[in-house]
């Protein structure tokens, strides 16, 4: 009961610090990089200020660079938090200002809400708590956090290089009641380069591979418009799925956009990528032989199935579930198409599994094809101590039984050996990772809070202390 009270005191320092560091637009700028702000000047001043909040709120920190920070309290043995600043690009679609950090019906919106600046500072005021109730640990505390988790993480890999990992620790960037398994991540890039296409003047869609594609833009040339225009009102487009011309700049060119509903690049079945429903409706279209080849084949593979069925990479286990397979950017011009997936194979499968049908399909129609980025699977026991202790805590705050179960997204967990992924998400909420109208609840936050204090508490208490 201390506890929680202690966390009440804090509720409205919390909510603010929330809304504070939602209002830093935090989204990787290379192009404004430099030494002091390796990802940019954003991604710099949101690190700063987190820091500086935990120095405020009596903690050690320290900079790493740019590249991460930490906060930390106690000594001994390391317990690891690790959270992230970065987020992605706020897209398309949002009711509210994407980064205004707005309180709307108990619940605070903007980008990084729930993935992943409310949590992480959800666990720091876990630790303020704490530390104002005088609860005596045998573990140093340590949160850690990255700047590059959305695109890369080369923040782990500088942080590595310059700190201590911990060996046991969890993420607060997922969901209850615990994940014990994280799918190995690989994403691809493909290339094709072909003579000059008749009609297909350019096709765009996607800004990051770990994000369902919303928005697709269509260029077209010399192609009746009124039979454009009377396919699209025929095309049985889903719920959720519009499409619309845009603009005709000459009478012989066209731009059609594609809407659709974007979602976690590691769960596709949740959105609707606008990228293969226009792709879909220029098979209908009178194209070229070329043209209808090109845009058949990627209907007929990358397009086919949420699980690698077009691909032939349709993989499943029992610890993990099924392969997931995001298509998230495309490029497609007059002469050449680029396109990136992304997929979320299972936990007893390695790379050359995804690896070797994919490219067998992809050389005999003329793409060259390379891995932009590869994170191995995660696996961590049901029964390991971490997973006790922490679903323990679920059950202690919530009155819930839990049980641990797998996942396709990539969390910091797989940087420590004994790591798992724990909340924000509560079962049943919808899905709003890389969502327009990103929010955490207020109720939400306190309560996921409570239980990252009632988990550092059942892994790092002084065993001889009594209350």
């Amino acid at each position: 009961m201390r506890l929680d009270q202690e966390i009440d005191e804090l509720k409205e320092e919390l909510i603010a610090s929330v809304q504070n560091c939602i209002q830093l637009a935090s989204v990787k700028d290379i192009e404004n990089a430099d030494s002091a702000a390796p990802f940019g000047p954003g991604i710099r001043n949101c690190l700063e200020w987190t820091l500086k909040l935990g120095e405020k709120l009596g903690f050690t920190v320290r900079n790493f660079e740019g590249y991460a920070g930490q906060i930390e309290m106690g000594e001994g043995e390391l317990l690891g938090i690790l959270g992230h600043l970065d987020v992605v690009p706020a897209g398309d679609g949002w009711s509210v200002p994407p980064f205004g950090g707005q309180i709307i019906d108990g619940k605070i919106y903007g980008r990084g809400a729930t993935d992943d600046k409310g949590p992480s500072l959800a666990a720091l005021f876990a630790m303020k708590a704490i530390k104002n109730a005088g609860f005596p640990l045998n573990r140093r505390i340590r949160l850690i956090l990255g700047t590059d988790e959305e695109s890369g993480w080369r923040d782990m890999d500088y942080y590595k290089e310059h700190s201590d990992i911990p060996q046991m620790g969890f993420a607060p960037d997922a969901e209850f009641p615990l994940i014990h398994a994280e799918k190995g991540i690989i994403n691809f890039e493909f290339v094709k380069e072909y003579p000059t296409l008749p009609h297909i003047l350019a096709l765009r869609g996607g800004e990051r591979s770990n994000v369902v594609p919303d928005i697709c833009r269509v260029n077209l040339k010399d192609l009746d418009i009124r039979e454009i225009t009377d396919k699209l009102s025929a095309f049985p487009f889903p719920e959720g799925v519009i499409a619309r011309i845009e603009s005709q700049t000459t009478p012989s060119s066209i731009q059609i956009v594609f809407q659709g509903v974007n979602a976690h690049g590691s769960t596709p079945q949740l959105g609707k990528n606008a990228v293969l429903y226009a792709l879909r409706f220029l098979q209908t279209l009178p194209l070229s032989d070329e043209e209808l080849q090109l845009v058949t084949w990627l209907n007929q593979h990358p397009g086919t199935g949420f699980c690698g069925e077009g691909l032939g990479v349709a993989l499943s286990d029992e610890p993990s579930g099924k392969l997931s397979l995001n298509v998230g950017i495309m490029n497609m011009t007059s002469e050449k198409t680029t396109f990136v997936i992304d997929i979320r194979y299972p936990v007893t499968f390695n790379k050359e599994d995804v690896f070797n049908p994919i490219q067998q399909l992809a050389s005999a129609e003329g793409y060259t094809m390379r891995i932009v980025h590869d994170q191995k699977p995660h696996y961590v026991p049901k029964d390991s101590p971490i997973v006790t202790a922490l679903l323990s805590a679920y059950k202690d705050v919530t009155g819930q039984d839990g049980e641990a179960f797998a996942i396709g997204g990539g969390t910091y967990a797989k940087v420590m050996p004994q790591g798992v992924a724990f909340g924000p998400t509560l079962p049943g909420e919808p899905e709003i990772i890389h969502c327009p109208d990103e929010y955490i609840s207020i109720d939400n936050l306190i309560l996921t809070t409570k239980i990252y204090a009632q988990a550092i508490l059942n892994l790092a208490l002084d065993p001889s202390y009594k209350d």
